[in-house]
């Protein structure tokens, strides 16, 4: 069992989904014991597919032995109920990004887990401190978010609510370590770190669009050739979804006002129903493919707007503590949003 100093080897995870059961699938891959747990039996098969598939594919491709995807599955444990949870040292959530669920969830394995254990959220911009304060353990209780897909990308940030201890975010660390992952801790702010800088690039680069008549496909060119992102604002909003944008894009401009206003430009697409790929319509998805040339000044304006914007906001971040310092930022981008290099270094 977990006492702070000796290693989380039972990991439990609450919500069988994508992340969750990508989680699952790089916990067990690093040896750990892991209880995955849904609410119905339907959607913790639905998860338990998910490792399956990711060893059957590194078998086929030469990664991995049939023995070692064998073994990788018999250390995750399906569940609906929850008291198999009740011996891990460490219980992380990744359910639907709605604070009331989160809280509800936090105060069973409060009142589940004993009390030494561990209890994370892979929330990507939810208040750490209501979750702890949720329970009797706020100083137990911290951000995880890891990054799609999680079997992937090696950004873990490692998030502290205003209760949550050095000891366990040496915890958060270790185990992100251990699961092959980079560990950036972050101050709890909404949005966090990548997501903020880069919700922040993307409204600004559709507000910029709008406002010039730019089209996404030339914007997207534009950004591609003017700096180190791997793909522009409109292709990445349809591969997140347009309205889980809009959700956090609306969040993010009550917190911090109206640098994070589009112009509308997404709101319209998810009111027409065009949620990007998911749907098979958004900016890019669904629309005639079209070659966009070598981008206008309209373009390149936006593409302008975009990396200033992530300047912008990287630097807020590092004036407001909400990490150690300009190396976190640009590390987070290249490790959390596959840029080359980060804004700050970029700008230098």
């Amino acid at each position: 069992m977990y006492r702070g100093g000796v290693g989380i080897e039972r990991l439990g995870i609450v919500g069988a989904g994508l992340m969750g059961a990508e989680i699952a699938h790089v916990a067990a891959g690093a040896g750990l014991a892991v209880v995955l747990r849904d609410v119905d039996d339907e959607r913790v098969a639905a998860g338990m597919e998910r490792p399956r598939a990711i060893g059957a594919r590194r078998v086929e491709g030469g990664r991995m032995t049939p023995d070692e995807a064998d073994a990788l599955l018999r250390r995750a444990t399906p569940t609906v109920a929850l008291e198999p949870l009740a011996g891990c040292d460490l219980v992380l959530e990744a359910v639907t990004e709605v604070l009331e669920v989160k809280l509800e969830i936090a105060a069973d394995l409060d009142a589940l887990l004993a009390p030494g254990a561990l209890i994370a959220s892979n929330t990507s911009g939810l208040s750490i401190t209501a979750i702890g304060r949720a329970t009797g353990r706020p100083d137990r209780v911290l951000g995880l978010h890891f990054f799609n897909p999680a079997s992937v990308m090696r950004l873990v940030e490692v998030v502290r609510g205003q209760d949550t201890s050095d000891a366990t975010l040496e915890a958060g660390d270790a185990l992100a370590e251990r699961l092959g992952k980079t560990p950036v801790r972050v101050r709890e702010c909404p949005g966090f770190l990548v997501s903020r800088m880069l919700v922040r690039a993307m409204a600004q680069a559709h507000r910029v669009a709008a406002r010039e008549g730019a089209g996404p496909a030339a914007v997207d060119a534009a950004v591609v050739a003017s700096g180190p992102a791997p793909m522009g604002p409109f292709a990445l909003g349809d591969l997140v979804g347009l309205d889980t944008l809009d959700h956090v894009r609306r969040g993010l401009a009550e917190a911090y006002g109206g640098r994070f206003d589009d112009g509308g430009l997404v709101a319209r697409r998810v009111a027409a129903g065009r949620l990007g790929r998911k749907s098979g319509a958004g900016f890019l998805a669904g629309a005639p493919e079209e070659a966009p040339g070598e981008p206008d000044e309209a373009a390149r304006a936006a593409a302008r707007a975009y990396y200033e914007g992530a300047l912008d906001e990287a630097r807020r971040c590092v004036e407001e503590g909400i990490v150690a310092g300009p190396e976190d930022v640009d590390l987070g981008m290249v490790l959390g949003a596959g840029w080359s290099e980060g804004p700050i270094a970029q700008a230098a």
